[in-house]
């Protein structure tokens, strides 16, 4: 047992990944607008429990943050994100479900997977403080299980949280001295870690152990998965009552009473199956009204950015307006002096070599500064240009990845059609064969 339940490999190192802030820029004649380099997708953790304080707890450690916003309700789901290690994390609080009614829970389980839309949650995590078990804990995770069915075990992670000093020492022990935390974490895949809220240094491990487990999977619990979990969930149901009803109908002789059981049976089986359609229509029902929510957000932002670029691109059209107009009054500033240089020099002989020397002085700094600029546009253009090749060169490289990746897929279906199909070929063939040799036979006894 104690070597099922080993903790999850943690590095010892304290080096943490820097978050990609590197940006890429493109001009035209008006102004510049800078591109962000696309990022990986987010990753999505849920915190489960029956204790609210332990999973705020974890959710301020995980994402760094001391000020996260509560749920509008006590009963409702809240979602914080943050960036950590160079990733963005997305981190659920999923309410405690234990002893609510079951329409709250489903609808809440619903929201939940929603708020991960569209990966899907990566990881459950039931967030559990180092000590003693308690009913309500039992309870939570069995409500988990009943809910998104058993499927969830391939996704859950345990979360043993303790607000010690950090040079206090380890508790990864504790595990192995408790005998019920130890058939806890084997019900959960012997998937478990043990996080010291108040030492950072632990976060990236906890993320290194998210990942590992991940990887492992390759899947995420989705919105579909959940909505079949519920449909299997109902037909398992009907299996078991239509189980029992051709049992009775075995029996000989059903009484009256047996006859009256069975029509409040049929009663209680379509009064089920009603419940359970009225379930999952509310729940497509608020599913796709979360999806319209979402779909709005997202084009109320993409209405915001378009202005403020608009609005950048009107305030650098000012600028090159306002630096136009100086260049100009600079312009006609010189030439005024030039003029006058050249009254003086008509008026005054003598000092003519001198306005002379001070004119072509003059005339060289005007073109010394215009070089100047010049060079500095060129060195601005040919900075976006090769900013915008480098674009050019991600993307296509992107392509090439998404285009060798269907390459593989469709050898690999090609694989498995001809494994399929050669064996029947051959089948057939030996069912003609030994047909040809059956007649043959045939025709020398005749």
């Amino acid at each position: 047992m104690e070597e099922a339940l080993q903790p999850m490999k943690r590095n010892k190192s304290t080096e943490m990944l820097r978050p990609d802030m590197s940006e890429a820029a493109a001009g035209d004649e008006a102004g510049l607008t800078m591109m962000v380099k696309p990022r990986r997708n987010c990753l999505n953790l849920v915190l489960c429990g029956s204790r609210r304080a332990e999973k705020t707890s974890a959710a301020e450690a995980i994402l760094g943050q001391t000020d996260l916003h509560p749920a509008s309700k006590p009963s409702e789901s809240v979602k914080h994100q943050g960036e950590v290690c160079g990733r963005l994390v997305s981190v659920v609080e999923l309410p405690p479900l234990y002893e609510k009614p079951h329409q709250e829970v489903m609808e809440e389980s619903l929201r939940c997977v929603s708020l991960c839309e569209p990966e899907g949650v990566h990881v459950f995590i039931l967030v559990l403080p180092v000590g003693p078990l308690t009913d309500e804990d039992k309870g939570e995770l069995q409500t988990i299980q009943d809910t998104f069915s058993s499927r969830v075990n391939d996704f859950t992670m345990i979360l043993f949280t303790v607000d010690s000093d950090p040079a206090a020492p380890d508790d990864d022990n504790f595990v192995k001295k408790n005998n019920k935390i130890q058939e806890l974490c084997q019900s959960c895949g012997g998937r478990y870690v043990v996080l010291n809220t108040k030492d950072r240094k632990q976060i990236p491990e906890l993320l290194e152990a998210v990942d590992k487990m991940f990887s492992e999977g390759s899947k995420c619990f989705s919105n579909n998965m959940f909505t079949r979990a519920n449909i299997e969930r109902v037909s398992k149901l009907q299996a078991e009552l239509q189980d029992v009803k051709q049992k009775l109908e075995v029996k000989e002789g059903l009484t009256e009473d047996l006859r009256e059981k069975e029509e409040e049976m049929k009663k209680k089986e379509e009064d089920l199956k009603k419940k359970h359609r009225e379930e999952l229509k509310a729940l497509r029902a608020q599913a796709e009204q979360e999806r319209k929510q979402r779909v709005q957000q997202l084009k109320d932002k993409d209405e915001c950015m378009e202005k403020e670029r608009e609005k950048r691109k009107k305030e650098s059209e000012e600028e090159a307006k306002r630096q136009r107009k100086k260049e100009e009054a600079q312009q006609q500033q010189w030439k005024q002096k030039l003029e006058d240089k050249e009254k003086k020099v008509q008026s005054e002989k003598t000092q003519r070599e001198n306005a002379e020397k001070k004119l072509e002085q003059c005339r060289r700094e005007m073109k010394k500064d215009r070089d100047i600029r010049d060079k500095e546009k060129d060195q601005i253009w040919e900075r976006l240009l090769q900013d915008q090749k480098q674009n050019l060169e991600d993307l296509k490289q992107k392509l090439e990845e998404e285009r060798t990746s269907h390459r593989k897929l469709q050898e690999e279906y090609n694989c498995k059609r001809k494994k399929w199909i050669y064996p029947w070929f051959i089948l057939l063939f030996l069912i003609i064969i030994f047909l040809l040799l059956y007649v043959l036979m045939t025709q020398r006894g005749l």
